[in-house]
């Protein structure tokens, strides 16, 4: 968060924390008040027109039970019921309408005023009520056509001859109506209902609203007055009591009701965004000054980070800015000197760095030189020294005797066959001294991988078996090619085999077996052997220089990390699974000619 951005924040929060901090729970606590006596009020309105509506509906019930106790309406002709019923008319100016129904339902006297065509509707809800009428005086709400809800009000009578008669008299809205307009509040309404249904609402009521009747539901149908502060409405109600369960209901909407306290919120939130206004105008010049060091500040600290020692800062004044930019760029000084020193260090760095990688290549060159001396230096002059001489004793004695010995001679065979062994320890000669030619750089050619395996087998498989060690041998068909020196794969192939035969010693059953295969683009080359495995604390360090793993130390310790390094340079690698106890596998991954040619 930049600073422009806190101080305007600490601003904003120092102006505005007293009025969210004490006027808005001011204005709450003056609405609660304000809900708190209009409730009061509504319930005293609520309570004298319910007072009102009720008296009206006593004497409906006094003049309807008078008739029904004093006449026996079986007894009188038509002209009978109907000056009861004007009787009945005189005495309630609240009914427009009133009829006498008997026991089967059917109308015998009906007096109306002007609307006379309008009292099907209510003949029909005085049969509704007649099953309850045995019980006393029975109001029953209903709707007309064109005319809106209307009130009917039913009395049992009984005849001669003991059957039940009906008085219903049909009462105007307009008597209750001016009760509810004494009721109604300003800018609110009163209406009576029956449960949360308005049966007549004050004179210019609309309907109440969704939400209003939503959170009445369930209030006005338990008998009791009571009030409520809705988020909609404020409300209250009275019920009529007996023998009615309807009830005077007195309800302002809320925007109206709290009119004075929503205005007053208005002008506080009005006036906390003008205070807004002027925090943020004040802020923006009070830190202009201050952010505009600071982005110098950074922009100077970036040039620094991203290598520009030379980046400074104007010193001039005496504030902070001016201190803190002295600071900075005595900083920058201090970096360019030591950035100076490490450059210089770098170079000499450098410069070890690249004498040590030449010593490094060239101690590389002698190992695998001195490998080679010693490994097959040491092999060739045993065998030379060992076979060379008595070979040519061997092979020209051997000829000498084939021209002396004429064809079919029993002899001659054995000699034939001494001769044919005598070429092949030439041929094995001539390949071990062609195998141990130096060369400065590896010769990469394309190659068959099985000749160069056969032609490493012929140097030591005589060993392996001589020492008793069975030896398996598994080459893939086609041959499989390779690009590389044939000299140098070999060298890698025989210390591979060299150091198997050496962990199958004094291990009964214990074998060799090599084999090579193509897979998804590389020729492997694996050498298997049941020896004793190689200890797991040992297996990061097989490939260092003068490391091994024999119980007797041999004269080098160079074939594995000379092997390593032949692979690599050939573009492969040498992977090593073992389990100590069960033996070890090498596999020799090359990459493959591309073209590969079958044997």
């Amino acid at each position: 968060m930049t600073l422009q951005r806190k101080l305007a924040l600490f601003l904003l929060v120092a102006s505005l924390a007293p009025v969210a901090g004490v006027g808005f729970p001011i204005l709450a606590w003056a609405q609660r008040e304000l809900g708190s006596r209009a409730s009061a009020e509504h319930l005293a309105r609520a309570r004298s027109g319910a007072a009102s509506v009720a008296a009206d509906l006593a004497q409906v019930d006094s003049t309807l039970s008078a008739v029904a106790e004093s006449w026996r309406p079986d007894g009188l002709d038509a002209s009978e019921l109907r000056g009861l019923l004007l009787v009945v008319s005189r005495r309630l100016p609240v009914a427009d309408a009133s009829a006498i129904v008997d026991p089967g339902g059917a109308t015998r006297a009906l007096v109306a005023g002007a609307e006379v065509a309008a009292t099907d509707a209510f003949l029909a809800a005085a049969r509704a009520a007649g099953h309850r009428a045995s019980r006393g005086l029975v109001l029953h709400a209903y709707e007309e056509a064109g005319s809106g809800a209307r009130l009917a009000a039913v009395r049992a009578m009984a005849g001669v001859d003991g059957r039940t008669w009906l008085v219903a008299v049909r009462l105007g809205t307009d008597t209750v109506r001016r009760r509810l307009d004494a009721a109604a509040p300003e800018g609110g309404a009163a209406y009576l209902v029956d449960g949360a249904h308005v049966l007549v609402g004050s004179t210019g009521a609309g309907a109440l609203r969704a939400a209003s009747r939503a959170e009445l539901e369930g209030l006005l149908d338990g008998g009791r007055a009571g009030s409520i502060q809705g988020r909609s409405v404020l409300a209250a109600w009275t019920p009529l009591g007996d023998p009615v369960r309807w009830s005077v209901l007195v309800a302002v909407p809320a925007e109206l009701a709290y009119a004075s306290v929503i205005g007053l919120r208005h002008a506080a939130l009005t006036a906390c965004a003008l205070v807004v206004l002027g925090v943020l105008a004040l802020s923006f010049v009070v830190a202009r000054r201050t952010s505009a060091g600071l982005a110098r500040f950074d922009a100077a600290a970036r040039a620094l980070g991203a290598g520009d020692v030379g980046s400074r800062l104007p010193a001039e004044g005496h504030d902070e800015i001016a201190e803190v930019s002295r600071t900075f760029n005595a900083m920058a000084d201090e970096l360019a000197a030591a950035r100076g020193k490490l450059e210089r260090w770098n170079e000499d760095l450098q410069r070890e760095v690249d004498a040590r990688t030449r010593e490094l290549r060239e101690a590389q060159a002698q190992l695998l030189e001195a490998q080679k001396l010693a490994g097959i230096g040491q092999l060739g002059a045993g065998v030379a020294h060992e076979i060379n001489n008595p070979l040519t004793g061997i092979l020209g004695n051997a000829q000498l005797l084939l021209e002396t010995m004429p064809r079919g001679h029993p002899e001659r065979e054995s000699v034939e066959k001494i001769e044919a062994l005598a070429r092949r320890c030439r041929d094995i000669t001539q390949k071990l001294l062609r195998f141990s030619q130096q060369r400065a750089e590896p010769d990469f050619r394309e190659l068959d991988a099985n000749r160069v395996v056969t032609e490493s087998l012929a140097l030591v498989e005589g060993h392996l078996r001589a020492a008793g060690i069975p030896l398996d041998v598994s080459l893939a068909e086609p041959s499989p090619r390779v690009r590389g020196d044939q000299g140098h794969l070999a060298q890698v192939v025989l210390n591979l085999l060299s150091n198997a035969g050496t962990a199958c010693l004094g291990r009964p059953g214990a074998g060799v077996r090599i084999s090579t295969r193509c897979d998804r683009g590389d020729v492997e080359i694996v050498v298997r052997d049941a020896g004793k495995g190689i200890p797991a604390e040992n297996l990061p360090r097989i490939f260092e220089p003068f490391f091994t793993t024999k119980d007797q130390w041999s004269n080098v310790g160079l074939g594995l990390s000379t092997s390593y390094r032949i692979v690599a340079e050939h573009g492969g690698r040498i992977d090593v699974e073992t389990e100590l106890g069960a033996g070890s596998t090498f596999t020799v991954r090359l990459p493959a000619a591309s073209a590969a040619v079958a044997a």
